[in-house]
């Protein structure tokens, strides 16, 4: 129960109490005096009217006339007399007419008392007149005062709550403000209350609120900037600030692993040529500092591409990772790439003729690992170093792209149309085994002796505008198909179609409907995409999410600096790394991102386990869930 309440409760009871008093009183004293009057004016009457029917020398028919005309006045209930004998000589009576409701009578209980008196013919009595006064007026008055005394205390009442309610929500602001300070730390919101009261109390449990986030926010950002140091001491080029061979490494073997578009696409290479004459010419800190320009042009060319990254894999090399890229889109990026690396070099004017590019494209494979791919550029490189300066060379072996546009667009669209898209549960596991959800895909069924991953087509429906189609699909299978075991659903979406408002309030509507099949859905969210929107955008799509019970994913999840600090704004109930990656992490960085990730209630999934020894390894380490492949 609410303070409100209870303070409610007591002040009504407080003030049904001072009713029941007040009434006690009031009526006690009412009919008392009430019943004394009615008694003294019986008496009265009697008094005044025996005295004039003594008058009549004992006629019975004036004395009658003389007590008609007094009991039609209708202030009384009865009027007798009898003689000496007490023989009946005549009675004037009338029921009392119902003014009130009987339960007030019955409560009141008004008593009117007879009043009596001598009728006498000189010295000779006649008879005793008994008069009784009707009380139904009085009831009736008694009713009113009660019915007065009722509406000024509701009345009182009323205004009494309302001004106990606005007290209360006057005092009780700060203590909402608290409360709501408490929720937002459990969800990573570190906001300070700045309207401080003046009680003395409120305003010490306030300051002392505040002083408390404030110290959860230093805590938290202190914990975000360790773990991205961490992972800048483990992964990061110190010169170029990109990432460095060790991350190739981890990053290339995970690519090759899945089974996506990634497992294919274009290593492209930088190298700078001439670099110890340029060091005699213009000194060390100078070519370094060309070295860096270069990596960062590499760099805000790669934000154009997901799931690509820029590593320095050498002394003077730099790799760019282009994943789902064809050779030939590969050379023409090299080439424009090319043109603006040569105009920084210009800049330089001392070394503008010394130094030169050698660029060299290798295509990789599944089949093609990282001892062979290093062995491949190593030789691309030098023929591209025997070119003239600023030259490319691209590395051919047999890799045939898979279909064009339209062939895709047909094939896809096709698929749908005909329902030959086959679903796809990879299941999650707790460290116990014990199933907690499970990943929904499915795969593109070609024919009875080819289907397509859905990994491998899922980027080209996006960029097809095709995705739409595919999560009706998706959803009307799940609503029929309800002899599903696991009642917790994950589906990958793109965050540009969480974006579009059109097929945002669509996918509300298929949400609303599996919750009321009592399935739970957990919408994934490629890393890649989140790094590159708007945080506000991040913010409202997942708010709206929340509002609706959906729970939000991260997948593909490598502890990226701009990630980490996007996670107290996305608050996803998991995220998914892969197991090569999370294996390779040194003690330091994964404890770090293990407390930061617990800290913000967020689950560590592990995928891509392919060997008990690995499941071993990942369970010693400490992740919360993995994915069996």
């Amino acid at each position: 129960m609410t303070l409100f309440r209870q303070i409610t409760a007591v002040f009504t009871l407080f003030f049904l109490s001072m009713l029941a008093v007040v009434l006690l009183i009031s009526f006690s004293d009412s009919r008392d005096y009430i019943e004394n009057e009615l008694y003294t004016k019986a008496q009265n009457t009697a008094s005044t009217l025996a005295v004039t029917m003594s008058q009549t020398k004992g006629d019975v028919t004036k004395m009658s006339i003389m007590a008609d005309a007094v009991f039609d006045t209708g202030y009384y209930r009865s009027i007798v007399f009898k003689d000496m004998q007490g023989n009946m000589v005549f009675e004037k009576s009338r029921e009392s007419v119902r003014v009130v409701p009987s339960w007030f009578a019955s409560m009141v209980r008004l008593e009117a008392e007879s009043a009596r008196a001598q009728v006498s013919d000189g010295w000779k009595p006649l008879g005793i007149l008994t008069v009784t006064s009707d009380p139904s007026e009085s009831l009736a008055y008694l009713y009113g005062l009660f019915k007065k005394i009722l509406l000024v205390f509701l009345f009182s009442a009323l205004v009494a709550i309302l001004i106990i309610a606005a007290t209360m929500k006057r005092i009780l602001k700060p203590v909402e403000n608290m409360e709501k300070q408490a929720e937002g730390v459990l969800k990573n919101r570190f906001v300070l209350n700045k309207d401080v009261p003046r009680t003395t109390e409120l305003k010490r449990m306030t300051l002392a609120m505040n002083a408390l986030v404030e110290r959860m926010r230093q805590m938290h950002e202190k914990l975000v900037a360790l773990t991205k140091r961490n992972r800048e001491l483990e992964y990061g080029d110190p010169v170029t600030g990109l990432h460095n061979r060790r991350y190739f490494t981890v990053h290339y073997d995970e690519c090759i692993a899945a089974d996506d578009n990634r497992s294919k696409g274009i290593v492209t290479v930088f190298h700078l040529t001439n670099t110890m004459k340029a060091n005699k010419i213009i000194g060390y800190d100078r070519v370094n500092e060309l070295f860096r320009q270069i990596a960062q042009l590499l760099a805000e060319k790669s934000s154009d591409f997901e799931e690509s990254v820029v590593c320095r894999i050498s002394g003077l090399e730099i790799a760019w990772l282009m994943p789902g890229v064809d050779a030939e889109r590969a050379q023409s990026i090299a080439s424009d790439l090319l043109v603006s690396a040569r105009e920084r070099i210009n800049r330089f004017e001392a070394i503008r003729d010394v130094v030169c590019l050698a660029v060299a494209v290798v295509p990789y494979s599944k089949e093609r690992r990282l001892d062979k791919l290093f062995s491949t550029i190593d030789l691309t490189i030098n023929a591209a170093i025997t070119l003239n300066c600023d030259g490319i060379k691209t590395a051919t072996f047999e890799d045939a792209l898979p279909l064009r546009k339209a062939q895709w667009h047909d094939m896809i669209e096709g698929a749908i149309a005909e329902n030959r898209l086959k679903p796809v549960l990879a299941n999650i596991f707790s460290e116990n085994g014990r199933d907690l959800s499970a990943e929904l895909l499915f795969d593109l069924v070609v024919d009875e002796k080819e289907q397509i991953p859905y990994r491998v087509y899922a980027p080209m429906m996006i960029r097809l505008d095709l995705f739409s189609d595919y999560v009706t699909y998706a959803f009307e299978y799940l609503l029929k198909e309800d002899s599903m075991a696991c009642r917790r659903i994950s589906m990958e979406m793109p965050v540009e179609y969480l974006d579009t408002t059109h097929e945002f309030e669509k996918l509300l509507g298929y949400l609303r409907r599996l919750r009321k099949m009592g399935r739970e859905f957990v919408v994934e969210i490629g890393q890649s995409s989140l790094i590159h929107k708007n945080v506000s955008a991040i913010e409202a799509i997942v708010d709206e999410l929340s509002r609706h019970d959906v729970s939000v994913a991260i997948t593909r999840f490598d502890a990226n600096a701009r990630m980490l600090e996007l996670l107290h704004r996305v608050r996803p109930v998991y995220v998914k790394m892969h197991a090569g990656r999370f294996i390779d992490m040194g003690d330091t960085l994964r404890d770090s991102l293990t407390l930061l990730l617990q800290s913000i209630g967020t689950k560590l999934l592990i995928t891509g386990v392919e060997s008990k020894e690995e499941l071993e390894k990942i369970e010693e380490l400490g992740a919360d869930y993995f994915i069996i492949i």
